[in-house]
């Protein structure tokens, strides 16, 4: 820590030991990084001036990658990855601010300072994630930050050094020129915020809650009607679709106050409900709430293998998706997440770090990344293609591969393989495909690019010597079959099986 902001925190400290001596509710609390101490605001409207929808990724960790020697390639070519999101469509840039973490010199605001500019060269917005802690937030932890340790007990006070805090950072972010288009009040926040320990994390002390979320989203009001501003906030929780729906009915039957949208986290791996129960989700918040959905945080696994000796926090697949992972199915699921957003009424989605591969940085976890399986990179830090990063472009094709079974067992299910199924040794593999009601069709649906093509073939089980034998009339490379995509947005490959009859 530098005497700049150690006399700074002693200040902090001073002037709450006064205020709370004399007994007053109201504390200026000084910002770290500023010193300045300012009054929180009043309640206020928003700005309604609408975003493009928000294609996003979050890229909290590049700048420590970076100074460990990480160099992200496309296509052979060394390339920033900014400008390799950017140039795939990505048109926000989400980052996470811790308050004064004194374990790491990332996502503080320094860092993130550098970041904010990267994104906005790029003409990216940008989102802030305030943790309001000194280290992560998540449904189970969320710790307060040590300078405000002294005043958790009163609610207050503390909604007022948040607002103080939340008002001196964008001021600090406007003078240089760094403002956020949109931020979130507080990450993951299932349950009890700013908490001394885990234990106090339930049950929900809604009113506090409230309390503190409010002097946020005020503070960004007062903020915005003071400088004529217009910055988006935004509520995030990681849970269920039936839980989210309780907790938005929860949190305003406590009193809270307008902000603009729901952020969610919307993974595989803790969230359990499909893609079209994520679209009735986004449509019932608007309809209820009058909030937009914003997915802030989701990725998918491209394969279970792993780049170093840090655990790996995912391995699951999306409900519905074979179980056998690779690039395209990474793609697959983003594009669906985005498709059930988007047609729903909702505001974005963000993927959540696709640029943390491993290196040799230091996490509270160990050594690497416990991530780089979810990452739009491998393991040689070159840009996945097709990957998820392609899920930011709105120029793919939902092709839909059809076979008609007719008069062929399907006792051991039906399967299509081709080049798209490859997984990350380059090997094909084997993706069942859905029977269409009790007819003798059945599908699979994936996303490929205009004019991309390909081979393919069908099989009556998850084995090689279960494949059909395609006539030579309409074989493409070796016997398989040929695909090419178009420039539509949809198109269907349909055949009979073994044969070169389409319907």
């Amino acid at each position: 820590m530098n005497r700049r902001i150690t006399h700074l925190i002693a200040k902090a400290a001073l002037l709450l030991a006064i205020i709370l001596v004399a007994s007053c509710k109201r504390a200026n609390v000084t910002d770290e990084t500023t010193g300045k101490g300012l009054k929180s605001g009043i309640n206020g409207q928003l700005s309604t001036s609408t975003l493009p929808f928000l294609k996003g990724v979050d890229l909290s960790y590049v700048n420590e990658l970076e100074d460990n020697s990480v160099v992200y390639t496309e296509d052979g070519v060394a390339k920033d990855a900014y400008q390799i999101m950017h140039d795939h469509g990505a048109n926000l840039v989400r980052l996470r601010l811790w308050h004064n973490p004194t374990w790491t010199t990332y996502s503080n605001l320094a860092d993130v300072k550098i970041s904010i500019q990267r994104a906005k060269t790029l003409n990216m917005k940008v989102l802030l994630d305030f943790h309001y802690s000194d280290t992560w937030t998540d449904p189970q932890q969320n710790q307060v930050p040590a300078a405000w340790l002294s005043v958790v007990n009163n609610t207050s006070v503390l909604a007022d050094s948040l607002a103080n805090y939340t008002t001196n950072v964008l001021t600090h972010l406007k003078n240089v020129n760094l403002l956020p288009d949109m931020v979130q009040i507080g990450n993951e926040t299932n349950n009890n915020i700013l908490v001394t320990d885990t234990s106090q994390l339930l049950p929900i002390n809604w009113s506090r809650n409230v309390t503190l979320f409010n002097a946020g989203i005020n503070a960004v009001a007062t903020f915005n009607s003071t400088y004529s501003k217009s910055i988006k906030t935004v509520l995030h929780v990681a849970m269920d679709d039936n839980d989210v729906r309780n907790w938005m009915s929860s949190l305003t039957a406590n009193g809270i106050t307008n902000f603009d949208m729901l952020g969610l986290s919307y993974y595989p791996q803790w969230q359990r409900y499909d893609t079209n129960e994520l679209g009735v989700l986004v449509a019932d918040m608007l309809s209820l709430y009058g909030k937009q959905v914003l997915i802030a945080e989701t990725g998918h696994i491209w394969t279970r293998n792993w780049d170093d000796s840090s655990i790996n926090l995912m391995s699951q697949m999306a409900v519905g998706y074979p179980e056998t992972p690779c690039a395209q199915l990474q793609k697959d699921f983003l594009i669906e997440v985005k498709k059930a957003v988007q047609n729903n009424g909702g505001a974005g989605v963000i993927a959540w770090e696709p640029a943390w591969v491993s290196a040799g940085n230091v996490t509270l976890w160990g050594v690497g990344s416990n991530w780089e399986n979810v990452a739009f990179f491998d393991f040689n830090n070159a840009l996945l293609k097709p990957g998820g990063v392609e899920y930011l472009s709105d120029n793919n094709v939902a092709v839909t591969f059809r076979v008609d079974m007719a008069g062929v067992s399907t006792a051991n299910g039906v399967f299509i393989t081709g080049d798209f199924t490859k997984n990350d040794a380059g090997n094909w593999q084997f993706f069942p495909m859905k029977q269409v009601g009790t007819s003798t069709i059945y599908t699979f649906r994936t996303f490929l690019n205009p004019g991309q093509t390909g081979a393919y073939y069908f099989l009556n089980d998850d084995a090689w010597t279960a494949r059909e034998t395609v006539p030579s009339a309409c074989q493409g490379s070796w016997t398989d079959r040929a695909y090419t995509i178009g420039t539509s947005s949809s198109q269907n490959i349909s055949y009979v099986w073994g044969s070169c009859t389409t319907f």
